[in-house]
């Protein structure tokens, strides 16, 4: 498996998350549906020997909340670790590495970060045995 396909399927965990409005494919310019999810690589590493290969992929995932009403945003996050937590232990087609951190946190977003979002970003690493 790729990193593309990994990437993919914590896109389509994140879509699995009710009260989502958007998961983007790939991170936009700029955000206007909220909440909304994205998901990209952060770091990883490939390893090769005589038994095949493997990779660990540090993967992210945000949801970013509009930031509007502050007060608003912290209190809608709280749910949102529970629920990746949930969609997550039941996954099948990808191997988490547990556990997985997340930070409540304002996200800065878009050209020089000129957006400022409250949210949620989740550290998910993935493990891809190859053969």
């Amino acid at each position: 498996m790729s990193l593309e396909a990994e990437i993919a399927k914590l896109r389509t965990h994140l879509g699995n998350l009710a009260g989502l409005r958007r998961v983007y494919d790939d991170p936009p310019e700029s955000m206007s549906e909220f909440p909304c999810g994205i998901a990209f690589a952060l770091r990883g590493n490939y390893e090769f020997n005589a038994a095949g290969g493997r990779s660990l992929h540090t993967l992210i995932a945000e949801i970013h909340l509009a930031r509007q009403v502050l007060p608003q945003a912290v209190d809608a996050a709280k749910v949102w670790p529970d629920l990746l937590y949930q969609e997550l232990k039941g996954a099948d087609d990808m191997h988490v590495v547990w556990p997985f951190s997340y930070q409540a946190a304002a996200l800065q977003y878009g050209a020089n970060a000129s957006e400022v979002h409250y949210g949620i970003r989740f550290e998910v690493q993935v493990k891809v045995n190859e053969t």
